[in-house]
């Protein structure tokens, strides 16, 4: 009769350090608060509050994407698969508009 070895147990897989929702609610909260005291504030000249909203914007879909959506989670590459192209877009406009 053959001789059985024991099947080592497998690996334990660290677990995902989640980050609390809160957080990520606090700062879209601090963002749309800079993004409406920027579009009520007089005498801020339009030329550099658009890259700035624009970007805010972009920093305010990536948070709910990578951590709403759990792509933050997820292969690192589906999280690329949206902030690049969004990365790109928000650049294209800020060279378009200057």
């Amino acid at each position: 009769m053959q001789d059985v070895k024991p099947v080592a147990p497998a690996q334990h897989v660290p677990a995902h350090r989640y980050t609390n929702p809160l957080i990520v609610f606090a700062v879209l909260t601090i963002a749309t608060v800079i993004e409406v005291a920027l579009a009520i504030v007089p005498g801020i000249p339009h030329q550099s509050v658009v890259p700035v909203l624009l970007a805010l914007s972009f920093v305010k879909a990536s948070l709910v994407a990578l951590y709403y959506m759990h792509l933050r989670y997820e292969k690192p590459i589906y999280g690329l698969i949206f902030v690049t192209p969004a990365a790109f877009a928000v650049f294209l406009i800020v060279v378009l508009l200057t």
